[in-house]
């Protein structure tokens, strides 16, 4: 599995985008416990679902699906704390295929361009890859985030319904 070479490139002033893999992913756990906390208190049907989620089995699910990670981060200069991180994928099955699977930007912090700074890095990689099917998931109860991703090109195709677990 790729793990994406380290660096850090300058930003907007006073933040820093940082670029790693599989072996940085942990730096980011605060931040997808805090998007996961969201995906909980917005789902009508599956707060439990997200409740049950633990940093460690979203780890173990990327790093199975996954062929190639990319984590770009961005940090706060002032601080050195991460405010937002963006974590895609190229599928082990068929490496035409990637996801951007993780994109959360501190509540304070959004507004400021670093998500679209983060998506567009993202899209770049899954395009180098020559990935030709590039897709995200939106949680029910997020839709706000579908108006976002449409700004990128990204459209709904599916729904799907599944039955709450009991």
């Amino acid at each position: 599995m790729g793990n994406g070479a380290a660096g850090t490139t300058r930003t907007v002033d006073g933040f820093t985008l940082k670029m790693g893999g599989e072996a940085n992913l942990d730096l980011v756990r605060p931040l997808w416990e805090k998007l996961n906390r969201m995906h909980s208190e917005l789902s009508p049907h599956f707060k439990q679902r997200y409740q049950k989620m633990d940093w460690q089995w979203r780890k173990a699910a990327l790093l199975k699906k996954s062929k190639a990670i990319l984590l770009k981060y961005v940090v706060d200069d002032r601080g050195e704390t991460i405010v937002g991180y963006c974590i895609s994928s190229i599928a082990r099955e068929d490496e035409t295929v990637g996801e951007i699977d993780s994109l959360y930007i501190a509540e304070e912090y959004r507004k400021a361009g670093i998500g679209k700074l983060l998506m567009f890095n993202a899209i770049q990689w899954l395009n180098g890859r020559g990935v030709k099917t590039q897709r995200l998931l939106v949680g029910v109860g997020n839709e706000r985030a579908i108006e976002y991703y449409r700004q990128f090109g990204f459209h709904p195709l599916h729904i799907v319904l599944q039955k709450r677990e009991e």
